[in-house]
């Protein structure tokens, strides 16, 4: 199936690329990122074009995605235009944040969660993102005036990973929801890491970056992968 094609060929693609980047900040690697990124879209589209009984959660998934290959652009552009770091920054936000909308959008939907499961994860969503920011002393980083729009972020996150959880436990641990689980939490720890590196000192060398973008990666790969197994 070209869904398995795509998959080898981009998981290699930015296999290269999470190596390249530990070089820090290039047009070069923009462009490789952008390719990257886009190969775990389209990973997406033939997973949907594959299983077109996943009709509204690939969609969902795949707008989430392509909102992700947006962020994507315009974080590494931060480096590269450093003198408009705060707006592309600002934007790479944005953009993931509305991206984790869809996401958590497609596995409420596809298993329409009760209203009661959607409301505590967005609670204790909105308490990891504000436990995030209040604990920066304690992580040895610093938000500064970014501390609002990192606690929106990280409680946006969090929720597609609460609710990733809640459908595999609905679901009785049903596969496309155990990788879309897997995906979510890789997606945390690797902005974890990102976190790490753009507001904390000393947390923004080779390995970092490497690690970050290799963890953030897979989640996008397992992401997309879950649509292939909706029922």
């Amino acid at each position: 199936m070209l869904y398995y094609v795509v998959l080898v060929i981009g998981v290699a693609v930015s296999f290269v690329f999470c190596y390249q980047r530990r070089l820090g900040f290039s047009l070069k690697n923009l462009i490789f990122k952008t390719v990257s990124s886009l190969c775990f879209l389209l990973t997406a589209v033939f997973a949907l074009i594959n299983n077109p009984l996943a009709h509204t959660y690939g969609s969902l998934i795949i707008m989430g995605g392509a909102l992700g290959l947006v962020g994507d652009m315009l974080l590494d552009l931060k480096g590269v235009y450093k003198n408009d770091e705060r707006v592309y920054l600002n934007g790479g936000f944005v953009f993931f944040l509305v991206g984790h909308i869809f996401y958590s959008g497609a596995v409420i939907y596809n298993l329409k969660l009760k209203w009661w499961i959607v409301l505590c994860g967005a609670l204790v969503s909105a308490v990891i993102g504000v436990v995030t920011v209040l604990s920066a002393k304690l992580m040895k980083v610093e938000y500064g005036s970014y501390k609002l729009i990192v606690a929106f972020y990280v409680a946006f996150l969090s929720m597609t990973m609460v609710m990733s959880i809640a459908a595999m436990l609905v679901s009785h641990f049903e596969k496309s929801f155990i990788i879309m689980t897997v995906g979510s939490v890789l997606f945390l720890l690797s902005d974890a890491v990102l976190s790490n590196t753009y507001f904390g000192k000393d947390k923004d060398k080779k390995h970092h970056l490497f690690i970050n973008h290799f963890l953030y990666y897979a989640a996008q790969y397992l992401i997309a992968s879950s649509v292939l197994f909706i029922k």
